[in-house]
Formats: C-alpha cells, structure tokens, sequence
C-alpha cells in the first residue's frame, strides 16, 4: 500500500475509533508518549494503568532516568500506525517529535502536548506544573517540583567555599555555554561554567583548545565514555586524559538534555565532587 493511500487509511479508522477526553472525562484516561523526554515526565506523574506506552528508548538505563519503571509499561517507536493501535486521549511530544506522527495527530483532532526543550528551572517548573495540570495529576507535579526546589535552596543556602570551573562536553566535544540547562545545573552547583565566556548556545572545543583552557573539573557525559568512537576520539585522547588525571567527572547526560525535576539531583552530584571530604554531606 502507498503511504498516501496508508495515512488516508489512518485517517478514517482515527476518526471513528479515537475517544477523546472532551469526550466526557475531565482528564485524559489514556497516554501517550513519543519523546524520551516526555517519557520521564509521564512515568514520573501517571500509575502504569493510565500510560498506553513510553518510546523503547525509554528501557535503556544509558538512556532513560526511569528505565525501571519503563518496563512496567508497553512502548512505542513513535510510528503513527501505533497511534492507531493504542487510541489515547493524549499524546505528549517533544519539540523534535517525528513530523508525520505529529502530522497524523493534527489532522484527526487528537490531543497534542509538543513541549519544548527546558533551558532552566524555571522550565522545568513550568512544564511539569503544565503538564501534571493536564493529565489531572496536579498533586504529583507539585510533590515534584517542591522537591526540587528544595534540593535547589538547599544548594544555595550551602555554597562551596571554592567554586571551580568546570568544562562540560557531549560525545563530539561541544560544550555548553549561557542559556543551556548544563549552564543551570551548573549554577545551581554553585560552579563555574567555562564555556560561558564562549557566549550563548553550544561551542566545539578540540584537544588543543582544551589543553589551553584547563578547566578545573572536565565532565564527561556517561554516554561518551561508555561509547568510544571517532566523533569523541578529540575528547578522550590518552594526552588530554593524563592532564586532566584527577579532574574528570561523569555526568548523567539525561538530567541535562532532558529538563526534569530530577536534573536538580544532578546539581547535587556536581556539588559532591567540588566538595572535600570534611564538608558536611548533602541529604539528597
């Protein structure tokens, strides 16, 4: 069959079989997801019984901050056959969310929540509180942004009595300048973010420039050093490994490309390896 024959197809059973939460319920019963990001939210906010099904990527523990609780749940690949499949009220997506699912979803009317990348906390507030308010789950979205914002005044009533600077790369040597959550995260820390002397955005940095630049901590996403390749070869030469010996953290790479409750955890753990041993240890 033709894909425009195909998604006609997909139109016509949509149209008669989707039940919408206009349709009667106050809140969407059913939902799904078909971004890694929005997976966390959802798993984060909904029992097992209300999600249709999370993206695959959604099991992998490199990948996913709630691998476990994935697996309680069935999963998708965000095809827009599975829309069909699973009818949901809801679908949540990411801003780079597959453009013909989210074509599909458009055109027969079912409901949409595309939400964008999180660059701060107060992102991250804002959506979770959005979101936990349209599925009906306001109390779990405010449980976890009060953590959160616990976790985070508790950073800033402790500041470190030395910030240092740190250099945060992803596989191919970008890092993270003003404007990013890496920058947030970093902050909330109470470090310094090198790279934001580079200005907005992202900047490449090759050995070369980091060997001059000689950051006080050099972060690695745990991604990049469980997957060696020539993309991050620059990154993770044994000449720039000796140098930095001793200096060198791994970060969770999904607390900081996915703006999560969570991501203030992260800053928790930057805090720990700033801290000497004599410091007094955080609760969380």
């Amino acid at each position: 069959m033709s894909r425009p024959i195909l998604f006609c197809a997909l139109l016509a059973l949509l149209s008669g079989q989707r039940t919408l939460a206009s349709q009667g319920a106050q809140f969407p019963r059913r939902v799904m997801s078909i971004s890694l990001c929005t997976d966390q939210l959802l798993l984060d906010l909904l029992p097992p019984s209300r999600i249709t099904s999370v993206t695959y990527l959604s099991r992998e523990p490199n990948e996913s901050y709630l691998s476990a609780e994935a697996w309680k749940v069935p999963v998708n690949y965000g095809m827009a056959e599975e829309i069909v499949q699973e009818r949901p009220d809801l679908v949540l997506a990411g801003a780079y969310t597959t453009p013909p699912a989210r074509q599909l979803l458009k055109a027969v009317g079912i409901r949409m929540m595309v939400l964008p990348p999180a660059n701060s906390f107060e992102d991250i507030r804002n959506q979770t509180l959005q979101v936990g308010h349209a599925l009906g789950a306001d109390v779990q979205a405010e449980r976890l942004v009060r953590q959160m914002e616990a976790t985070l005044a508790q950073l800033a009533a402790t500041p470190p009595p030395h910030p240092l600077s740190i250099l945060g790369l992803d596989g191919s040597g970008v890092a993270y300048g003003r404007g990013t959550l890496f920058d947030a995260i970093i902050s909330a820390a109470g470090a310094v973010n090198l790279d934001t002397y580079a200005g907005y955005g992202r900047a490449s940095y090759d050995a070369e420039l980091l060997l001059w630049a000689r950051p006080d901590l050099l972060a690695f996403g745990d991604a990049t050093i469980a997957s060696p390749s020539l993309e991050n070869s620059d990154v993770t030469q044994p000449l720039l490994r000796r140098v930095s010996a001793g200096r060198q953290i791994i970060y969770p790479e999904l607390l900081y490309s996915c703006g999560l409750p969570q991501s203030a955890d992260a800053a928790v753990q930057i805090r720990r390896v700033m801290l000497p041993a004599s410091h007094p240890t955080l609760t969380r």
